[in-house]
């Protein structure tokens, strides 16, 4: 359930996943995509999905924001779309999280997609 709560999130954004396939083919190719246009290491990432991730880096910060980006769970502006993000969660304990975490806003699109994913998956 860990790894397919933040696949589903990572969405929001994404690795556990280099540790656990993704049930969702899509969401691994979102994940693949936007690590490696934004030069993300699977370490890096994985701290990230771990909790781990002391000081992220924007190049993270901005792969969060494409993966939520590709899943069209917010605009390119940064304007998260808690509504189309509920209506891919699984359960209701994801959609609560949603709902605790839609008025994070960062200073840019990257930030405010990294605090929101941040804070979805501080609830896992």
């Amino acid at each position: 359930m860990k790894s397919y709560f933040a696949l589903t999130l990572f969405v929001i954004s994404c690795a556990v996943v280099m540790c656990h396939p993704p049930p969702d083919p899509e969401m691994r190719k979102y994940i693949d995509e936007c690590t490696k246009d934004h030069n993300v290491t699977p370490k890096e990432f994985h701290e990230f999905m771990e909790g781990k991730a002391a000081s992220p880096s924007e190049n993270l910060k901005c792969s969060s924001h494409c993966v939520m980006l590709k899943q069209g769970i917010i605009d390119e502006a940064g304007n998260f779309k808690p509504d189309v993000a509920k209506s891919k969660m699984p359960d209701d304990k994801l959609a609560a999280a949603i709902d605790d975490c839609k008025d994070l806003s960062g200073s840019s699109a990257c930030d405010t997609a990294f605090k929101i994913t941040e804070c979805v998956l501080s609830h896992k």
